[in-house]
């Protein structure tokens, strides 16, 4: 049986906590003159007075979206205590997954302002099928910087894998191998 071998690799756990918390963020947020408050836009749900606006809280892209994430942070929180040529593309995947998944949300946040005829970033003035015409403000939000952030990390995490992991390196071994070895 193949033995597990540990060490540390401090970029892959910045990533995967970087990416927890950048879930708790909204990723954009949309100011429409003529509601209350504004909306946050999360990758997993539609808080505030737009998504009744637009009639949903959580679309089942938002569900994939966030499931995706949730097995990135996985992905780089096993990178961040294993060692071995398999992790290390592991931690590499999920930081290009992230990368996607930014991407597919800004290229549907891009549909949505377009339908409405407002900018992704900035002041608009929104058309609603030109009927109604009503001030807008949108803002990408620090949820967004941090899994860009996240990404980028994943992505370096795996590429430095080996040299990280060797310098930070426990010296643990599992107890499912068959050899005895001497430290």
């Amino acid at each position: 049986m193949k033995n597990i071998r540990f060490g540390i690799n401090p970029l892959a756990l910045f990533a995967g906590i970087s990416l927890f918390i950048s879930m708790l963020f909204p990723w954009w947020t949309l100011e429409v003159s003529v509601m209350n408050r504004p909306t946050d836009i999360y990758p997993y749900l539609i808080d505030g007075p737009a998504s009744d606006f637009i009639g949903y809280k959580r679309s089942p892209q938002m569900t994939i979206l966030f499931i995706l994430l949730i097995t990135c942070i996985f992905m780089f929180l096993l990178g961040s205590f294993l060692k071995g040529k398999g992790i290390a593309i592991t931690t590499t995947v999920g930081g290009v997954l992230v990368g996607l998944a930014i991407w597919r949300f800004l290229i549907r946040i891009a549909g949505v302002a377009k339908l409405y005829e407002v900018p992704i970033q900035g002041h608009g003035v929104g058309s609603y099928g030109g009927f109604a015409m009503v001030d807008v403000y949108t803002v990408i939000q620090p949820g967004l910087y941090l899994a860009i952030a996240a990404a980028v990390l994943g992505v370096l995490s795996g590429i430095f894998h080996k040299k990280l992991t060797n310098k930070f390196s426990l010296n643990w071994m599992s107890n499912d191998s068959n050899q005895t070895q001497m430290l």
